[in-house]
């Protein structure tokens, strides 16, 4: 019984990466930063889609989402009616990867996989300028004996997860990678 788990953790951890890897690989922005319409110069950010069942991960990666585009300051973040384009965003994917086991094929570290589909919009011209159907962070956490604890490190990584995800869009947006 014990190898028949292990075995299926394995087959699980495998198709899950191999998901991840296809649907990462050969996507980039349809458009570059420096095809940004010139007179986008503010944005609107609404909460993003949940299409998985973590709660509240929309709220947690909108607002790295809004946070990173204020600190980085190239647009300024409006309300929807103010706005020349619109970032929409859904989150596709939310997964818990094991990365490593004890003897008696326990849990010892997790990997936080989120997915999502963007979509910028230029409001003026009703259309679309770019759109990026995978992007996906992850973060890395360890499991403990102690719930409360297990927890608290799976919440800072899906924090991490997010931050590197918004960073990783911000950089897109404005550098066109």
């Amino acid at each position: 019984m014990y190898y028949m788990m292990l075995k299926l953790y394995k087959i699980i951890f495998v198709f899950f990466l191999l998901i991840i890897t296809a649907a990462s690989c050969g996507y980039r922005f349809s458009g570059r930063a420096n095809e940004l319409p010139s007179h986008i110069k503010a944005v609107a950010i609404p909460i993003f889609v949940n299409s998985t069942q973590e709660p509240l991960i929309e709220s947690i990666i909108t607002n790295k989402v809004i946070q990173e585009f204020i600190g980085d300051g190239r647009l300024k973040v409006v309300d929807t009616s103010k706005a020349n384009a619109v970032l929409k965003g859904k989150i596709t994917a939310f997964g818990l990867v094991p990365l490593s086991f004890d003897r008696s094929n326990n849990v010892l570290e997790y990997r936080v996989v989120i997915q999502c589909e963007l979509i910028l919009e230029d409001v003026k011209e009703k259309k679309i300028i770019w759109k990026e159907p995978a992007l996906s962070q992850s973060a890395d956490y360890k499991v403990s004996s102690d719930i409360s604890a297990t927890r608290t490190a799976k919440d800072r990584a899906i924090e991490e997860a997010s931050k590197r995800f918004a960073s990783d869009l911000v950089a897109r947006v404005f550098e066109g990678f």
